[in-house]
């Protein structure tokens, strides 16, 4: 046994010294790279190597001790599921809208006493089903999800005792060490051990710390059990503090569900300060309010995060680690931005017109109805429709003054949701149109500032809705049913045989799509969408050197390239083009999940290409860069690229999707 663990202290040192050397080597690339600043899916996060410091080698052994004798630890399987109105013997688990920091903060010393421990957690109302989990919380306090608030100034010194309550369970905590690191030091706890830790907030930033579960929790056959509700919030504030925010945390936990035979297999928690919608805050801002939200991913999976109806200024980016704070020639508008497993944004946002709207995960498998606990709908009052579940926020704004303007002669469009057989359905500009293979919807070309009506006419055999997705509009006409309302009016449900007409505010030229809002996988899936492109106001549409370019897919449950869709083509059209002349591409991503980017060669070499716009606005000029390999854009991003081959030849442009690709021959004389 001496032996092993000697063995095992050479082993670990020597990948410490390894992982020290390559970590920092990776670290330097990416702080000098132009590119970190730009998509926080490939460049903004650190490599982070988990590795004890040099300062903290003393505990190796006991690291290595812990891991050793936990083979003795008798694996528990715990009952998760809830019943509405039946309670466990264990304590109620709180929801935390991280408005209180924790521990006691004074002479710039936070003394933090934290535990982990079993609770009962019940994410939308007392009287529903619920889970029983393992989460965070002062001692002497319940629980919560997220894990209780760190807030402090930078210079503050943080003195931090953590528990493990578990008895069938080691605990590792990552994110208790002065901001930034570029190697992890964490804390590894034994069951019914304690640990202590004295580290410097180090520089403002939003951060977040997290606890894995270890040796004994995770049951044969369950090896997908997520416990990401095991997370919360660590803000350093600048000296002279900063500007009023509000901080949000995504959490998840997921695991098979205990209910003999039961149906969903899983029974998931996706909460935004321990809340699952339609139960999460109503945020309630006036006309000409500026909003600085923080954000923070503290699960492992990925979220676009999508604001209805504005745009918001990405004022920083970051992770457990590190975090950059974008200068003013850095911050771009976006109404969509992904964020990576275990990443923050800081984001601020000025509210501009009166209405009900949305913020939300794009991922459509993270806002679905399918999400609530088995029991929970029957929980509901009589006559409720809820067509969205988990990572939403809901934003209610009282009357007032509104941004938008109009010019010109109004203009009235007419589609049409047909259906055609074999449960095919599309949307179109004829009247009489039957699908007979997938299609997106038609190509929208608009003016910026012209009023615009769309009618909807619903001659399905079922309802549907639409989403104007990007567009600066009205409450009314945002297309999220029995949410969006504005000036006395809402956007319905357009049943079968109804339609609805939608006011189109056209405040900005730029890259869009139009999407069904409600029954969302089945009518996405299905081809309930199509792009849009919004000129400037003496600008002309030229198809010979302007190219969108829409990705989606054609079935809930994609196992092959066939599931997957680009504009709707069988094949794909060869390009002509003339060297010099710049051309346009237009990426729309709208499928429920899953990334895109466009790649292009010449005689197998890269070509690289300017990346000029996102979301339909245009990127500062520092982040209109050339790639080689440009960023993924995740669902419901759009971007749109320069390229303009300078020499004759063929070009091949690589459209990849998820795990597919596309490629399409360019032809340059």
């Amino acid at each position: 046994m001496e032996n092993s663990i000697k063995f095992k202290r050479i082993y670990f040192l020597l990948f410490g010294v390894l992982a020290l050397l390559l970590g920092g080597f990776n670290y330097y690339q990416d702080q000098n790279s132009s590119k970190q600043i730009f998509y926080d899916s490939e460049f903004i996060r650190s490599r982070m190597i988990v590795c004890r410091t040099p300062q903290a080698y003393k505990s190796t052994a006991n690291f290595f001790h812990i891991n050793s004798s936990a083979d003795s630890i008798v694996q528990v399987d715990h009952p998760r599921y809830l019943e509405a109105g039946k309670s466990s013997s264990l304590p109620l688990i709180l929801d935390n809208d991280n408005r209180i920091p924790a521990g006691i903060n004074q002479n710039n010393r936070l003394d933090l006493n934290l535990e982990v421990k079993w609770g009962d957690f019940r994410m939308e109302t007392p009287d529903r089903p619920g889970l029983k989990l393992v989460a965070i919380g002062e001692v002497g306090k319940q629980a919560t999800i997220p894990a209780p608030l760190i807030r402090i100034k930078t210079g503050t010194s943080i003195h931090a005792k953590i528990t493990n309550t578990l008895l069938d369970s080691t605990i590792t905590v990552y994110g208790f060490q002065k901001r930034p690191y570029k190697v992890t030091d964490s804390l590894f706890v034994s069951p019914g051990k304690s640990a202590e830790v004295v580290f410097e907030a180090g520089e403002p930033g939003t951060y977040l710390y997290w606890v894995k579960l270890g040796r004994g929790h995770k049951i044969e056959g369950r090896n997908s059990q997520e416990d990401d509700q095991l997370a919360g919030a660590f803000i350093v504030d600048p000296m002279e503090g900063s500007p009023k925010d509000r901080v949000y945390v995504m959490n998840i936990f997921s695991n098979r569900n205990d209910l003999e035979g039961a149906s969903p297999k899983w029974v998931e928690s996706l909460t935004i300060n321990g809340r699952s919608w339609p139960f999460t805050e109503i945020v309630k801002p006036s006309v000409g309010d500026v909003l600085n939200w923080r954000v923070i991913n503290a699960s492992d999976r990925g979220h676009p995060m999508h604001l209805h109806g504005f745009y918001f200024n990405v004022l920083e980016k970051g992770n457990t680690a590190e975090s950059t704070i974008f200068s003013e020639d850095q911050i771009r508008e976006v109404v969509t931005e992904n964020m990576r497993g275990r990443t923050t944004m800081n984001m601020q946002w000025e509210v501009k017109r009166p209405g009900n709207w949305l913020f939300h995960c794009h991922l459509s498998f993270h806002v679905t109805s399918g999400l609530r606990l088995p029991g929970a709908a029957e929980a509901d009052p009589e006559g409720t429709v809820e067509h969205m579940a988990g990572l939403v926020l809901g934003i209610q704004v009282n009357d007032g003054e509104s941004d938008l303007i109009s010019k010109g002669e109004p203009r009235k469009v007419k589609l049409f949701a047909n259906e055609g057989d074999e449960n095919r359905i599309a949307f179109d500009l004829k009247r009489k149109g039957k699908p007979k293979a997938f299609k997106p919807g038609p190509l929208l070309i608009l003016k910026q500032y012209q009023p615009t009506f769309v009618t909807v006419k619903n001659q399905m055999s079922e309802e549907t809705s639409m989403h104007w997705h990007g567009l600066e509009i009205d409450s009314w006409s945002d297309g999220v049913p029995l949410w969006s309302s504005s000036d006395g009016r809402s956007s319905p449900i357009i049943k079968p045989g109804d339609e609805f007409t939608y006011k189109l505010s056209l405040m900005r030229s730029g890259t869009f799509v139009y999407h069904s809002h409600w029954d969302d996988i089945p009518q996405l899936t299905k081809g309930l969408y199509g792009p849009m492109i919004v000129l400037a106001e003496n600008e002309k549409y030229n198809p010979d050197i302007d190219h969108p370019y829409i990705l989606g897919w054609k079935s809930p449950n994609p196992g092959s390239k066939e599931d997957l869709d680009l504009n709707g083509w069988n094949e794909i059209p060869v390009q002509k083009a003339k060297k010099g002349e710049a051309h346009r591409l237009r990426l729309i991503n709208i499928g429920p999940a899953g990334g895109a980017r466009i790649d292009v060669t010449k005689n197998n070499l890269a070509i690289p290409i300017k990346i000029i716009a996102k979301d339909g606005a245009d990127l500062p000029v520092s982040q209109q860069q050339y790639f080689e390999k440009t960023p993924r854009i995740f669902v419901g991003e759009t971007a749109d690229y320069n390229f303009t081959p300078k020499e004759s030849g063929t070009y091949k442009m690589r459209f990849r999707y998820m795990d597919y690709n596309w490629i399409q021959t360019w032809e340059v004389k």
